[in-house]
């Protein structure tokens, strides 16, 4: 069984862009979520990722998406889990500051 993203379940932002809005889905581009769940860029972690983007209702949304449900399903509540513990991880190694580490 073929893995899908948000986009290609939900049919959204099938070009460059939102087709609803225009503007470049922040999922789509989120390169270091890329992998996740067995998604593409944060295709299969999406909900974490547009906590980020959305006002208040857009997170709630998220939380409560058919789609959620489903990566959840499909790979388990501890892989799920796991999955967003590591982009939350890589995002956090993002932005922060440079630490010299000692070897």
């Amino acid at each position: 069984m073929k893995k899908l993203n948000c986009w290609e379940y939900k049919k959204c932002c099938q070009n460059s862009g939102d087709l609803n809005t225009g503007s470049v889905c922040p999922v789509k581009e989120e390169f270091i979520a890329d992998g996740l769940n067995g998604g593409t860029n944060g295709g299969r972690i999406c909900w974490t990722i547009m906590e980020n983007h959305c006002k208040q209702k857009a997170k709630k949304d998220c939380f409560q998406c058919e789609f959620h449900y489903r990566v959840m399903n499909e790979e388990g509540l501890l892989n799920t889990c796991n999955s967003i513990g590591i982009y939350l991880s890589r995002l956090n190694n993002r932005y922060s500051p440079a630490i010299e580490r000692i070897a």
